[in-house]
């Protein structure tokens, strides 16, 4: 999916996508319901165009869910995308500061080597000792 449309409507595509994939329906069935050109549903469902308020209302009806429910559905995801893609660029920066062996000092490249020996990260403790 293209990013050039703006999210909200990136998020709407994909929760009307799940919607008339989950009551087994064809885009081509979708577009005749919603009396909308196919060409135009299909754009709207990869990212291409954008989905405005009465997309909305007439695609909901013709999957046969309530649009309002479609909607907060939306606003949902939509917060949730935007706080992940938030908490991404903190990550980054994080990410950014981290030492890497050309930074390190002798003895923190030891401590990283004697502890890979000895830690087990699947457990998340340390290796047991051998009988």
């Amino acid at each position: 999916m293209r990013s050039d449309q703006p999210l909200i409507s990136r998020v709407a595509a994909d929760v009307l996508t799940g919607y008339y994939r989950r009551k087994r329906m064809t885009q081509e069935e979708l577009a005749v319901k919603a009396d909308i050109p196919l060409t135009s549903l299909q754009k709207k469902l990869k990212g291409r165009a954008p989905i405005t308020a009465t997309d909305l209302v007439m695609l909901a009806r013709a999957i046969g869910v309530d649009p309002a429910k479609v909607m907060a559905e939306i606003v949902e995801e939509s917060e949730a995308e935007e706080r992940r893609l938030s908490e991404g660029v903190a990550s980054i920066s994080e990410h950014r500061n981290k030492k890497t062996p050309a930074t390190m000092t002798d003895d923190e490249l030891d401590a990283i080597q004697k502890k890979a020996a000895t830690y087990d990260p699947e457990l998340e403790q340390d290796e047991p000792d051998l009988p």
